[in-house]
């Protein structure tokens, strides 16, 4: 049996930037058997098809071929800093299996020129444990093929682009390790993520085959013994060095770096008043951990707004084509539709005709419940508003964070993996954004709703020091993190303000998970927070 087995294509590659030109041999195969073996003393293998140079390479670093040595092999001009990758030769070798295969971790790339059935589909062919690469140019064509596959594969290595197409086609996916060129790394799995750091300054010779050379060293480590750290630290290790140099890596490169590693939450719940900042953060905390999915309750309170305008014109064949519009309150069009003449509406225009006003103070737990219901993945980011309503709080008690955090949880799965995160500011500092906002396109809340909803910070929650606290929702303590963001920042400012936050709250994060029942010092003045 072998050990490892690589299934991919092997090429020769022009590889032009900045720092020269350089003909080194490529192709995942050849760029992920090279990394496993500097790292990895069991067999290898590859299934490719090979030269009599690339077949003398691999018989002296003992990698084993199943495949063919072919007198001609593909060649590409790799141009990195124009980012394309064209044919110079085109050699359509199929590639043949011609004796059983036994392997104990197969791991096939996902790319035009590999026959994906041949391989998965072959009895010559048998695995105990399947992983797959794919790349971001060819991945559309393999959605079917991955779907085909997805049952039996162990592992998924992408990089952060190729995840964002994998989100949309599937709700959940077997271990994903996601790369994102100098951010961290991210592991995505059903009960945790992970994040590792990865080294800043490197003189980059060639970023070619670095994903490649990344999976190689993951996998030499993660078969030994299944351990996800210290194969994720043998990944950036010999990625860090594979973009040193043009080409593979030598087999005789180890690198025993250990790089800062840490937990992110299956869910995080970003909360405060209307311009306080939720989605500047939300978007600097998905520029380096960008596996979330995005869910606003602000897209199903402008669906309400639309069937509430559109019905109170009365005008029944505008209204009819609503239909197809609607993605959250499509029961609720329907029942507007069914009592056309006599319509409760949950909300009207403003009386200055600027923004509207809730009417009906259900909307607000209807709106959470559509946005998360409809929209929730296996890992979320939540945000919402809430602020002063005589009718809600008089209907259900003036606690309302705590009731709409509760309606959140139970619509999510790993619900006791969250962390909320509190905005607060002002309201002449949020006034001056609701304006700025609204010039730059985006939607305005009238100045009434300003000055009389969302006048007041309202959501309450125990500290414990400073910005940090613990809410207490379905039996369940969560943490709480409080950002003050009360000053408007230059570009500059604004990044390393936040860079701190975003440190501070996985920090906190990691802290709380720690413990199995977190008992906090409590503020000796035992106050509420704001």
């Amino acid at each position: 049996m072998i050990d490892l087995c690589f299934v991919g294509n092997s090429s020769i590659d022009l590889i032009k930037n900045e720092n020269g030109n350089k003909k080194v041999f490529g192709g995942s195969a050849i760029y992920s058997s090279l990394s496993c073996r500097s790292v990895y003393d069991k067999s290898i293998g590859i299934l490719s098809n090979v030269d009599n140079n690339l077949k003398e390479l691999l018989d002296s670093k003992q990698i084993y071929l199943f495949g063919r040595v072919v007198d001609e092999i593909n060649t590409f001009e790799i141009d990195e800093s124009l980012g394309t990758c064209n044919f110079i030769k085109q050699c359509n070798n199929d590639i043949l299996i011609n004796e059983d295969i036994e392997v104990n971790y197969l791991h096939v790339s996902f790319r035009k020129g590999v026959n994906i059935d041949n391989v998965l589909n072959n009895p010559k062919i048998s695995y105990n444990h399947l992983s797959i690469d794919i790349m971001i140019h060819s991945i559309d064509s393999f959605i079917d093929m991955i779907e085909k596959y997805i049952d039996k594969i162990d592992i998924i290595f992408c990089n952060n682009e190729e995840y964002q197409v994998l989100k949309k086609h599937f709700n959940t996916l077997p271990l994903t390790i996601i790369t994102n060129q100098n951010k961290p790394v991210i592991a995505v799995d059903k009960k945790e993520n992970i994040y590792f750091n990865v080294p800043q300054n490197i003189s980059t010779l060639s970023s070619t085959g670095a994903g490649d050379s990344f999976i190689g060293g993951f996998l030499a480590e993660y078969s030994k013994n299944k351990n996800l750290n210290t194969a994720i630290n043998t990944g950036i290790a010999n990625a860090s060095y594979s973009v040193t140099k043009f080409g593979p890596i030598d087999v005789s490169y180890r690198n025993n770096n250990i790089f800062k590693n840490g937990i992110l939450p299956k869910n995080i719940i970003v909360v405060g008043n209307s311009c306080a900042g939720k989605t500047t953060f939300i978007d600097f905390f998905k520029s380096f951990y960008n596996i979330y999915t995005d869910i606003d309750d602000l897209a199903p309170l402008l669906e309400m707004f639309m069937i509430d305008d559109v019905s109170s014109s009365k005008n029944f064949d505008n209204f009819i084509n609503l239909k197809n519009k609607l993605i959250f309150m499509k029961d609720i069009y329907e029942h507007y539709l069914n009592n056309f003449s006599n319509i409760e509406h949950y909300s009207v225009i403003a009386k200055n005709g600027e923004g509207h006003d809730i009417i009906n103070p259900d909307l607000w737990d209807i709106i959470l419940k559509r946005s998360v219901g409809v929209l929730k993945n296996e890992n979320n980011i939540i945000q919402f508003s809430r602020g002063r309503d005589g009718a809600y709080e008089k209907k259900y008690g003036n606690d309302v964070y705590k009731r709409s955090l509760e309606i959140i949880l139970q619509e999510l799965d790993n619900k006791t993996s969250t962390i909320i995160i509190n905005l607060v500011s002002d309201l002449k500092m949020r006034k001056e954004r609701n304006k700025i906002r609204f010039e730059q396109g985006g939607h305005f809340v009238s100045e009434d709703t300003m000055d009389n909803v969302y006048k007041d910070d309202i959501f309450k929650y125990e500290h414990v020091e400073d910005n940090k606290g613990v809410i207490s929702l379905i039996g369940v303590n969560y943490p709480v993190y409080t950002i003050n963001n009360n000053r408007m920042l230059s570009p500059i400012e604004l990044s390393e303000f936040l860079m701190y936050n975003v440190s501070e709250i996985l920090k906190y994060y990691e802290e709380f998970k720690e413990e199995k029942s977190y008992e906090y010092e409590r503020n000796p003045k035992g106050n509420m927070a704001k």
